[in-house]
């Protein structure tokens, strides 16, 4: 399949009524505004299932639908490597509801593209896909494309290749003794005869109404199976027509592939080739199924404003059906927000935040929510469509938390380094010379060594007054409520520090059996080239690896990186090696902590602005501020802007989650008290009953 044809409900409660965020529910007039000029999608009649008790784990809200046999993908570029397959969902699929759907026989035998496989992709089955209608709000580059991923595709895959290959045999034995294959075979359709109905079914679907009629009349399955028995079909006469007809509805890229589906066909029937005659009719298929796929991606992106504008309204309706049908656990929901109140800021609040006192304390759950130190904690149910999403920030967190702790260590032995070669052996006899006190050797037992001159710095002159409190820096608190001292330090104190002596540098010791010199957390990123070197060459490293335990893998080696960097001796590596293993996702750890605690005090403020900007804006203005184009400041340097960049890729997804979902969910679940509610509603039932 070419690049470019990538594919991957209503009863009332007792809340309050869902808001129609800016457009309404989307009319059939408007529906019908983004059909393809190819109008041949047809309805579907939903129906409706008996409704279970309340559900905790989620794979029963959309029971009711299809089981989608395409998937929805995207081409957008990620700052980090994407995800790697994980085995622990954030919501673990009943295994007897997978086994029973995996375990219904199925022994019709019908080609692996029929116009029923094809019906998720009509524009009616488009507009009521809510999973689809989610995610399209958060992707600029969804679209369609074959479902082939893991076992469910290689299932598909095996499906396909075992209905060409009994083709490829009941042809052959067709030709060889037509009597008795058709005597064997008795009232049983075979897959010459299925594969012609899949295809004309697939035409009607695509063509216009004017077209329908050469299709009908030329495409007659009957009379082509009478021609095929009495050795009279034309199949090169119908493989002209058929490309003719593709052509013209079809985009111009398809040609080479139709091109390639005639070329087939006419030779498998001149020769008397079956593999050929297949092979072509393999083509056809993949070429009606291109362009259905076609056709759906420009549904989907005529419809796009429409269905971001409407989805708060949507998702409200189709969620108010799913809760009067306790399908959706609200309660745990409720629940896990009203914690959200207790939980510490990191940064001071802006004005702006303070006035929206619940909607931030959202946000700082929904940020806890997604630490990798949150992984074992249950997820909300509210948040079932946002599954991989979430799965996604947890690994990129991991990674800003890990790249870190890396550039800590990186910049602490760069510090040793420049330290060591500042002192260089003095071989001359000291005869007549006087030395300075700036000359004077660091201690007694290394009278050799000669320190070089302190040079006063700018700060060392500066007259301002200051607290001892703000001359020192100030705590800040994380989230799980431990304070953390950081220092107040210039830049100019900053970049002198790489240069100062390991006796009045601070220092840290390390949790592992060996100690290193390392530098703090506000001084591990000096804006440098070799520090932008280092941090690309880690991401470098981490790209080559998808596996779900890339940090382990990959720690021995951007510990040897480090040391290659930092020009230290090899001699090192192994206990270099123990020590960043050690720190690298582990949360136990002193250094991972203080790692997590920086890239959230650097995550906060941004977070902050971004809700500001957010709030105010519609579904459609908020989709297209969060995925359009990122410009940082020009005057930045490569590392900061890098950083920066990483971070602030992480708090737009954040604040795009955490709006749309506080605008649906508010008035359903969190502000709302389900319990009351149950109560309140028992009352009135017995009220009612009283004479």
């Amino acid at each position: 399949m070419e690049q470019d044809s990538g594919r991957k409900r209503e009863n009332s409660v007792v809340r309050p009524s869902p808001t129609n965020n800016n457009g309404g529910a989307i009319s059939n007039s408007q529906v019908e505004k983004s059909r393809a000029p190819v109008d041949g999608s047809t309805s579907n009649t939903r129906t409706t299932t008996p409704e279970p008790e309340i559900n905790h784990r989620g794979e029963d809200i959309l029971a009711d639908t299809q089981e989608q046999v395409y998937g929805i993908q995207s081409q957008k570029n990620q700052q980090f490597a994407d995800s790697p397959p994980r085995d622990d969902r954030l919501f673990p699929a009943n295994p007897s509801t997978a086994t029973e759907r995996h375990s219904r026989p199925n022994t019709a035998l019908e080609p692996p593209v029929t116009k029923g496989t094809l019906s998720e992709l009509d524009v009616n089955k488009i507009v009521h896909n809510p999973k689809l209608r989610h995610d399209i709000n958060f992707d600029p580059d969804l679209h369609f494309r074959p479902n082939l991923d893991g076992d469910k595709g290689r299932r598909k895959t095996q499906k396909a290749n075992h209905f060409w290959e009994t083709m490829r045999n009941q042809l052959r034995e067709y030709i060889m003794n037509r009597d008795q294959f058709e005597a064997h075979l008795g009232d049983t359709e075979w897959s010459l005869p299925a594969t012609l109905k899949a295809i004309k079914g697939i035409l009607e679907t695509l063509v216009p109404q004017r077209d329908r009629a050469s299709v009908e009349e030329t495409f007659n399955v009957d009379l082509l199976m009478q021609q095929f028995r009495k050795g009279v079909a034309d199949l090169v006469k119908l493989a002209n027509w058929l490309s003719q007809l593709l052509k013209c509805h079809c985009a111009p890229m398809r040609d080479d592939w139709v091109d390639e589906m005639v070329m087939q066909l006419s030779n498998g029937d001149r020769n008397g080739d079956v593999v050929m005659l297949v092979a072509g009719m393999q083509n056809l298929l993949g070429v009606l199924e291109a362009m259905k796929l076609d056709v759906a991606n420009h549904q989907i992106r005529c419809l796009r404003p429409l269905l971001i504008e409407d989805t708060v309204h949507f998702e409200q309706k189709f969620f108010m059906k799913k809760i009067a049908c306790r399908r959706v656990d609200v309660a745990r929901a409720h629940a896990w927000y009203k914690t959200a109140s207790s939980l510490p800021d990191i940064v001071p609040l802006d004005a702006s935040m303070r006035s929206q006192g619940n909607t931030w304390d959202f946000m700082k759950a929904l940020v806890k929510l997604t630490l990798p130190t949150s992984s074992q904690q249950d997820v909300p149910h509210t948040f079932l469509f946002d599954e991989e999403r979430l799965t996604k920030l947890r690994g990129d967190l991991l990674d800003l938390i890990n790249l870190e702790i890396c550039m800590h260590l990186y910049c602490s032995l760069e510090a040793q380094t420049r330290q060591d070669t500042r002192y260089v052996r003095d071989d001359t006899p000291n005869m007549s010379y006087t030395s300075s006190p700036v000359d004077r050797s660091l201690s007694p037992v290394d009278s050799s060594m000669l320190s070089s001159p302190t040079i006063p710095l700018p700060h060392h002159f500066n007259g301002r007054a200051k607290s001892l409190s703000q001359e020192r820096g100030h705590f800040i608190r994380t989230l799980t409520g431990r304070q953390v001292w950081v220092p107040n330090v210039d830049e100019d104190q900053i970049l002198s520090s790489a240069t100062s002596s390991p006796r009045s540098s601070p220092s840290s010791t390390a949790s592992t059996p060996e100690s290193y010199p390392e530098t703090p957390f506000y001084l591990s990123a000096p804006a440098s080239d070799s520090t932008s070197q280092a941090r690309t060459c880690f991401q470098a490293i981490l790209a080559s690896v998808s596996s779900t335990d890339k940090w382990k893998t990959l720690s021995p080696s951007i510990a040897l990186e480090i040391l290659r960097l930092t020009n230290t001796p090899l001699t090192r590596l192994p206990h270099f090696e123990s020590h960043l293993a050690f720190h690298i996702s582990n949360n136990q750890s002193r250094l991972y902590g203080e790692a997590e605690t920086r890239v959230l005090s650097q995550l906060f403020p941004i977070l902050q602005k971004l809700v500001a900007q957010y709030t105010p804006l519609t579904s459609l203005q908020i989709f297209e501020a969060a995925t359009g184009p990122k410009n940082l400041p020009g005057n930045a340097n490569v590392q900061t802007a890098g950083a920066k960049e990483e971070v602030t890729e992480v708090a737009t997804r954040i604040a795009h989650i955490a709006i749309l979902h506080w605008r649906v969910w508010a008035p359903l679940a969190y502000l709302v008290d389900p319990d009351a509610e149950e109560e309140a509603d028992s009352s009135n039932t017995r009220a009612a009953s009283m004479p």
